[in-house]
């Protein structure tokens, strides 16, 4: 949702009389299906995720690959059926696979209509996998320019891929940094509060020197209250829903978060060094691979955060490094050369 809403924000930022929707294809009011599949998958997280590891990596073979989008394309088509037939669009942009699936399904389903639209899909992670590709896609636009070659190889003649980077809101990069008197972290898990923060508090008390931690909650009203409650010797403040976490992350030293790509891409154009933990495997494991390995990053592992991060704030030196990295691979712009590039394929055709 966040890369949807950096898009319509850059198009609008065009100034073109576009009319844009940012529309939850997992929504209840869009599917109920698709509502119940998005609850399926966050219990799964939560009670079985080494076989949501071996789903992930089961389906990026060629031949599983090719029956899981040909059943999420099925089970997704009506939806995307009426949303189409309400909106009537010129562009569709998928910011996830399974609207992207049934966008495509309708594509070929409907080869020798008149009445067509551009397919464009952003990915949203730092790796390419299986259930992303389908023929009927226009454009792709993906975060590297490795995944660019890796996925050109899959691809057919025509289809075009930019390497763009994943879009967010530029604010993050132009936000001045806003130190505090103190050490300030700030924790994150997504939109929906996930990443074991309570955990995570629990460690941060094992350090003596003072510091300051922000925590964002999300949408997670519950976890948002155990929060609250939680005595801590650091100065805490808690949050819920955070519409401008820019601003936040331009006071923080550090921000520990699970290895989301939206947030990861948030902090690099932030300069924000990150402390990773809890991925869920599959994605988000391939995430904080990329992340590490450009110096962005630790990643906790089997070490306790505590130690971690009481190492790190010793070796100064290597915090900076670490914010040097983060904005050497930080692609701020990603939303409006998306948008460019989108513009440019509409007007050629």
């Amino acid at each position: 949702m966040k890369a949807a809403e950096a898009i319509q924000l850059g198009i609008r930022n065009e100034e073109l009389g576009i009319d844009v929707h940012v529309v939850d294809f997992m929504a209840k009011e869009i599917s109920t299906l698709n509502w119940l599949t998005k609850k399926f998958y966050l219990a799964a997280l939560k009670f079985i995720p080494d076989l949501y590891d071996r789903i992930y990596k089961f389906a990026d073979g060629k031949k599983v690959g090719v029956s899981v989008r040909f059943l999420s394309s099925a089970l997704m088509y009506l939806p995307f059926a009426r949303l189409l037939k309400n909106f009537r669009p010129d562009v569709v942009i998928c910011t996830h696979p399974f609207p992207e699936a049934a966008a495509s399904l309708w594509k070929f389903l409907h080869a020798k209509v008149a009445e067509k639209f551009l397919l464009a899909t952003v990915l949203t992670d730092y790796s390419l996998h299986e259930i992303w590709i389908f023929g009927e896609v226009d454009a792709y636009f993906v975060a590297t320019e490795e995944m660019r070659r890796e996925l050109a190889s899959h691809c057919r003649a025509g289809q075009k891929i930019f390497a763009t980077g994943i879009p967010i809101d530029e604010k993050f990069s132009s936000a001045q940094r806003n130190p505090n008197s103190r050490t300030t972290i700030l924790i994150m898990g997504g939109g929906l509060g996930l990443g074991s923060i309570e955990e995570t508090l629990s460690e941060l008390n094992k350090i003596k020197s003072p510091l300051k931690i922000l925590v964002v909650a999300g949408q997670n009203e519950n976890l948002s209250a155990r929060l609250k409650k939680i005595r801590s010797h650091h100065e805490l403040k808690i949050f819920g829903y955070v519409a401008d976490v820019n601003k936040l992350m331009a006071q923080a030293d550090l921000l520990i978060t699970k290895p989301g790509a939206l947030t990861m891409t948030e902090a690099f154009a932030a300069g924000v060094p990150l402390i990773l933990h809890a991925p869920i495997p599959g994605p988000e494991a391939l995430n904080a691979t990329y992340a590490t390995t450009h110096g962005a990053a630790i990643s906790v592992g089997d070490k306790k955060i505590s130690s971690v991060i009481e190492e790190l704030l010793k070796d100064f030196a290597r915090l900076e490094d670490m914010r040097r990295c983060a904005k050497k691979i930080s692609r701020p712009f990603a939303a409006q050369e998306i948008v460019n590039q989108i513009k440019k394929i509409g007007s050629a055709t």
